[in-house]
């Protein structure tokens, strides 16, 4: 045998062996990631579920339910396929579609919830607007929501009027928009991107 051959078939054999390595690290690095986004995806879905397990009865009158963006709405869903159990509002938007929750017969206490769509008609924003008759009750109700919401999104920025939290695709805004005759709160969630 050739002295050359064997150098060359030796090399070629070396060459495919730390491909062959390459791409097997390659594809197991690819797998990690993938079970690693798996895994953070379950691990923030529990800490909203176990969030909104440990929040008021009120807020979760409010909010529904853990999953979605709220109410169990997605970014995305179409508008036709919101299923609110609630009656729509006397006065609907120029865009969207707006719904009224009471809590009691007083027509005191309510939320009304008003979905927007973007052009496909998939929704892209939720605003919640929240008027309860007593000022401490709205106080307590925006305490909840701000531990609500931060241990979903993280710390907010902002005011004692007004925080805002973010993540990689949606911003909420949490505004004390009462007045001393109305008090309440708005709460809107802005699709990003």
């Amino acid at each position: 045998m050739n002295p050359k051959t064997s150098l060359l078939q030796k090399n070629l054999a070396f060459a495919l062996i730390i491909s062959f390595l390459i791409i097997s690290n390659a594809c197991q690095t690819t797998s990690d990631k993938q079970e690693a986004n798996q895994s953070n995806l379950e691990s923030k879905k529990q800490a909203k579920q176990k969030a909104w397990d440990e929040s008021t009865p009120l807020l979760q009158r409010i909010t529904l339910g853990s999953e979605g963006i709220i109410r169990n709405v997605t970014w995305g869903q179409d508008m036709s396929t919101i299923g609110e159990k609630v009656e729509l509002s006397e006065t609907q938007p120029s865009v969207g579609k707006s719904y009224t929750q009471f809590f009691d017969d007083t027509d005191l206490n309510f939320v009304d919830i008003t979905y927007l769509p973007d052009e496909n008609n998939k929704v892209k924003g939720i605003i919640l607007n929240i008027f309860l008759e007593e000022q401490d009750d709205v106080l307590d109700l925006t305490a909840n929501f701000k531990e609500y919401l931060g241990n979903i999104y993280g710390n907010g920025q902002g005011s004692a009027k007004k925080i805002v939290w973010k993540n990689e695709n949606t911003q909420v805004i949490l505004e004390d928009v009462g007045t001393p005759k109305d008090p309440g709160i708005q709460v809107v969630f802005s699709k990003i991107n």
